[in-house]
């Protein structure tokens, strides 16, 4: 009854922008004059007296509510922080219900346009929340904005409003998310947050300056009036910090108290903000529990005294590892200080590919690198085992089939891969090979990688397909008849491959599906279609 309710106030659900008057605690009679695109559904006094539902008590109503916020919480939870309001507007009795629920009101969200009837919908939750803990996401991302960091739509005044309004309520603060384009509201946070003293609640921390362009190669940190580094709530202790997510914001890395983490993501860093080589040790070696670690652009600096590579962070529960490039000899040498034995899902992006004019570099002496640091059986010097990863993501990702076969070859435990923006060579490599182990691969930096033909085979006798244990692979942005060539071919290679299960497949939506067999990066052919088809595979098609 909940969920049909919500779809049919979907209109009040989703408005960010709540009138004021709405939110006064009066009684449903002071509101009753307003239209049913307000208030949503009215039920008469004939309907309630004859509901299941209203002779309920109180207690098992609120119970009801409670658990059907949950739900739509997994699946939306932007539109889950508004049902609690829709649930007050139905009738006088449900409103009396709702706003005595204070587990009803925990969930915060803020966008663009700021305006004062937001901060009247912001006081309202804060106020009906009671004693609750609170989860509160601030997302003044603007997809209009014209990249000039004074001229925003969310103000450094807009920032201090809200957070002054939030601040008193930090004690309750369960899982804060900020997200702007610029870093004076990002700055506003830092600073009004400096005289925190007890978050004894606190889970989460996810700060985002949404700005990929300071990871590239030479730029540094702007505006360079704002570059001086803030501890992270003033170095306060947070007992109960878990996952911490800091893209493109950086915090005075040495006085800011960064420990027992489960989750760390540092992304999209300026190069001249990052931690030097000793703080980074001493932040992750102050997280010996740390499950999942994503670095993207930059890690710690590394200077002209960095010569002699030891494996110096050894990481034993580390199972999920992210990391992206934008320059591939500084990726190589960070790559080298890690021991990661728990390793099983990882996830590899050139990020020059979305930040540099250039495009993706050559990632050869990367893959090389993985590949030496996993040849070895001795679990004290395998370092990175890509045997037992059974997730792995590629991301504009290129070098030679060679060397991506030579890679992937590693991969015997591989159940599920996920592909984007990557050329001929990776795809082919996919496919049977006559494969023979040669040298161990040397750990260089070549020139770009060209383009190679596929030479891939199908030949049960003398073929090889690496991955044998992969059954699901989504791909986006690729040859889709060389794709569907591939998989066609994996489904005849013989014994001790597992056949594909499910591939899907992700579109952009100018893509033409059409019937001819044309090969293209965008669209899927009839006849591709029909081939993948036939392999027994459960096919997907995404559009984006």
């Amino acid at each position: 009854m909940i969920k049909s309710l919500l779809h049919s106030n979907s209109s009040l659900a989703l408005n960010r922008q709540v009138r004021p008057d709405l939110l006064k605690d009066n009684s449903f009679a002071s509101i009753s004059s307003r239209t049913p695109r307000d208030l949503g559904m009215i039920y008469t006094s004939q309907v309630r007296s004859a509901s299941g539902i209203h002779r309920l008590p109180d207690e098992i109503l609120s119970s009801i509510f409670f658990n059907a916020i949950q739900v739509y919480d997994n699946d939306d939870p932007s539109e889950a922080a508004y049902f609690p309001l829709t649930i007050s507007h139905t009738c006088s009795r449900w409103r009396k219900v709702s706003i005595s629920t204070g587990s009803l009101w925990t969930s915060i969200r803020l966008c663009l346009p700021h305006s004062s009837n937001q901060l009247t919908y912001l006081k309202a939750w804060l106020s009906r929340s009671k004693f609750y803990s609170l989860d509160i996401l601030l997302d003044f991302r603007d997809e209009d904005w014209g990249w000039e960091e004074d001229d925003h739509l969310f103000t450094h005044d807009a920032a201090n409003e809200i957070i002054s309004i939030i601040l008193p309520h930090v004690k309750r603060w369960r899982h804060i998310e900020f997200f702007t384009d610029t870093w004076v509201p990002i700055h506003a946070f830092l600073n009004l947050t400096q005289d925190v003293v007890d978050l004894p609640v606190l889970k989460s921390v996810a700060l985002s300056r949404c700005n990929a362009y300071f990871a590239r190669k030479g730029e540094c940190f702007k505006p360079v009036e704002m570059r001086r580094a803030i501890p992270l709530f003033g170095g306060a202790h947070l007992p109960a910090l878990q996952d911490l997510s800091l893209v493109g914001v950086h915090v005075d890395w040495r006085r800011s108290i960064l420990v027992n983490l489960l989750e760390l993501e540092l992304k999209f860093h300026a190069y001249d903000v990052v931690p030097d080589l000793g703080e980074f040790v001493v932040i992750l070696k102050s997280c010996p529990d740390l499950e999942r670690l994503s670095i993207v652009g930059w890690g710690p600096r590394l200077d002209a005294t960095f010569t002699e590579p030891k494996r110096v962070l050894s990481m034993v529960k580390l199972t999920r590892f992210v990391f992206g490039f934008v320059d591939v000899e500084y990726a190589v040498m960070l790559l080298s200080l890690f021991r990661l034995p728990s390793i099983c899902e990882l996830e590899l992006e050139d990020v020059s590919a979305i930040v540099d004019p250039a495009g993706p570099s050559d990632a050869t002496s990367i893959l090389n690198l993985l590949s030496l640091s996993s040849t070895n059986s001795d679990s004290n010097s395998c370092f990175f085992p890509l045997y037992q990863i059974e997730c792995l993501e590629l991301r504009s990702i290129r070098s030679s089939e060679a060397v991506f076969a030579q890679f992937l070859h590693y991969f015997n435990s591989l159940e599920k891969i996920d592909l984007s923006d990557v050329d001929s060579a990776l795809l082919s490599s996919l496919g049977p090979q006559r494969f023979s182990p040669g040298p161990e691969p040397k750990i260089e930096v070549p020139h770009k990688a060209r383009s190679r033909r596929p030479s891939f085979v199908s030949s049960l006798s003398t073929s090889l397909a690496p991955c044998p244990q992969l059954v699901d692979l989504t791909c986006r942005r690729v040859d889709m008849s060389l794709l569907s060539s591939v998989i066609f071919a994996r489904a005849e290679a013989g014994s001790g491959v597992r056949p594909l299960q499910l591939v899907q497949l992700e579109l952009d939506d100018d893509a033409n599906e059409s019937d001819d067999g044309a090969s293209t990066t965008s669209g899927l052919s009839g006849r591709d279609r029909t081939s993948l088809l036939k392999t027994g595979v459960d096919l997907i098609i995404n559009h984006a």
